[in-house]
């Protein structure tokens, strides 16, 4: 999944809506909480720091062998400045993205490139969300 977001902080909300989507889409709602506050955490920074060009998230789903299915989200801007975290006073109100990020994240970075950067993130199910999600893709439907 692809599409591109204006670069204002409503656009964090667009995010949360098609990483939500998506991942309903594709079975794997369980990861949705995670998924979607990271996603607006990186969205809202490239918004912040923004150079006025669109934002674009990618969203893509992965398994490879032995390994458990999961996602990995990326956020492309056209701003060349790499993210810093900083360590805000407990009265802040900003400047915890990306600890959160790094904190839910199976793993996380920045590339840089010619036309900005990409912020990335991987999540994959645990043993419980994967038991969860493999009880839900084996019951019956319900019936109305």
């Amino acid at each position: 999944m692809r599409t591109e977001l204006p670069a204002e902080p409503a656009s964090a909300r667009q995010a949360r809506s098609a990483v939500r989507q998506a991942l309903a889409g594709w079975g794997m709602g369980h990861l949705s909480g995670d998924a979607e506050l990271l996603a607006s955490e990186l969205v809202a920074n490239a918004a912040e720091h923004s150079d006025g060009t669109p934002i674009s998230l990618a969203l893509r789903r992965h398994a490879g062998l032995g390994e458990r299915p999961g996602i990995t989200c990326e956020i492309t801007d056209g701003s060349p400045a790499m993210p810093r975290r900083t360590e805000p006073g407990p009265d802040g109100e900003r400047g915890r993205g990306l600890a959160i990020v790094n904190a839910l994240a199976q793993s996380s970075g920045v590339r840089a490139s010619q036309a900005g950067k990409t912020s990335w993130f991987a999540l994959a199910l645990t043993d419980r969300a994967h038991r969860i999600g493999r009880q839900i893709e084996h019951e019956p439907e319900a019936e109305a």
